[in-house]
């Protein structure tokens, strides 16, 4: 990292970390990368290397010697943002050692029942789970439960005859540690995503995205993309949500602050408590992190959730697209996803408020794909079968790393992502359907590439 600051500033971010500076900077290598260069002052050049301390070096359980990371828990599943995001961990549904990948967690929810909270219908989590089970527990808290999988498969058949087998994930849990889920918890899984280029995405000006809005449908093409409106507690307002599977986050710092809370039990501005339920004592009564040198209670404050949200911000832009695919092959490909109608949710292209044009191939809105895919999880304005349109780039990493896609991680590839489209995409998967093989595999290998 090619990064000139002042001794003093290099040796507060290798304290924060709890090691080397080396040792600081190595843990993202193999997936993701910063690019100081383009930063235009010292200060940020600080901040970057002090978010990305803090999104890469474990956090330890209270009391600990150090003051700077020592909020983990009480009940928590990963103990490093690195954790669910590095490349070689995130993307698959299972580990090195067979079991669920710490990129893939279990929410909980009651999708029949309705609250309010910070004047906007919140979705209600189980009474002593909460919305998310935590598979760990500092010393003396024990760990909510053990999440395991259940493979569930159907077949397609093409109009050609051929066949293509489909599996997806049910989730179940054992070893409840405090006791059964209410009767009207269900549960949802969700994949943690691919970073790269959010900052990009947060830079899409708001009414760029809402002028693809159409949620009654009034030019009757099938497609009635929707907003979703979140509650940012901090602004007291109402923001468009644009990150997450349900675009449930209105900014990076908001799904960052989500993140930390309830991955890694990290009090913060948005979540400001302990994610204990009522009944679980140890977790209530488990020590706290001391205050930080500046008098700061909250595990991770204003000024260190704003470096971490920083550093994602600023992880290299636009994710690269392969280079060795013949140029009328990917010409093929792309005149056949417009022809089958992808690009009516899948828009090509936005400009940023900088003026730099990007390709996410998203509209950011969410669309109705069908019973199949409903999770019996509403998130705001998103309702169990809704979903936001994914990001398509980063797909030839993705391909290149083996990760899987949908929000559950069930399709192990375009052709099965594409097959479990239905409701608004019905007639996109039909026509795709009807395609001949080459044509089929052309529009694969463009997606392939972006």
């Amino acid at each position: 990292m090619a990064v000139q600051i002042k001794g003093l500033v290099l040796l507060m971010a290798c304290v924060l970390a709890g090691g080397s500076h080396a040792g600081a900077l190595s843990g993202m290598a193999t997936a993701v990368s910063a690019t100081p260069a383009e930063l235009s002052s010292e200060e940020e050049q600080d901040r970057l290397l002090i978010g990305r301390s803090f999104f890469t070096v474990p956090w330890v359980a209270a009391p600990s010697a150090t003051t700077a990371r020592d909020g983990l828990g009480p009940l928590f599943n990963s103990n490093t943002c690195a954790s669910c995001h590095q490349a070689k961990m995130a993307g698959h549904l299972l580990n090195d050692r067979h079991e669920q990948s710490r990129a893939l967690v279990v929410k909980l929810s009651q999708p029949q029942k309705h609250a309010l909270r910070d004047k906007t219908t919140i979705t209600v989590p189980d009474p002593v789970y909460g919305s998310q089970i935590a598979i760990n527990g500092v010393s003396g808290v024990l760990y909510e439960a053990t999440p395991g999988l259940d493979m569930q498969v159907k077949t397609v058949v093409f109009p050609d005859g051929t066949e293509v087998g489909l599996s997806w994930p049910v989730p179940y849990l054992k070893r409840l540690n405090y006791g059964p889920l209410s009767p009207d918890t269900r549960l949802s899984l969700r994949l943690a995503p691919m970073l790269n280029g959010t900052g990009l995405i947060e830079q899409i000006p708001e009414q760029a995205i809402l002028a693809g809005a159409d949620p009654n449908d009034r030019n009757r093409d099938g497609i009635s993309g929707k907003a979703n409106w979140v509650y940012d507690p901090l602004l007291q307002a109402f923001k468009l949500g644009r990150f997450g599977h349900k675009a449930s986050q209105a900014s990076v710092m908001m799904q960052t602050a989500d993140a930390a809370a309830h991955d890694m039990g990290l009090t913060n501005p948005y979540f400001p408590e302990e994610l204990c339920g009522s009944t679980q004592t140890a977790c209530l009564q488990a020590p706290a992190g001391r205050p930080s040198a500046r008098g700061e209670t909250l595990d991770l404050p204003m000024h260190r959730l704003e470096a971490i949200s920083f550093y994602v911000n600023h992880l290299n832009g636009s994710p690269k697209r392969r280079s060795d695919v013949l140029p009328q092959a990917l010409a093929a490909g792309k005149a056949l996803f417009q022809a089958v109608g992808c690009v009516q949710c899948h828009r090509p292209s936005f400009k940023t408020q900088k003026g730099q044009t990007i390709y996410p191939y998203s509209d950011f809105l969410l669309h109705d794909l069908g019973p199949a895919l409903a999770d019996a999880r509403p998130e705001f304005d998103a309702q169990p079968n809704e979903w936001r349109t994914a990001p398509l780039w980063g797909s030839a990493e993705k391909v290149r790393q083996g990760w899987r896609f949908l929000h559950d991680g069930r399709a192990a590839n375009h052709l099965e992502a594409i097959l479990w489209h239905d409701a608004e995409a019905a007639a996109s998967r039909q026509a795709f359907m009807q395609l001949n093989v080459t044509e089929r595999e052309q529009l694969i290998q463009f997606l392939e590439s972006l």
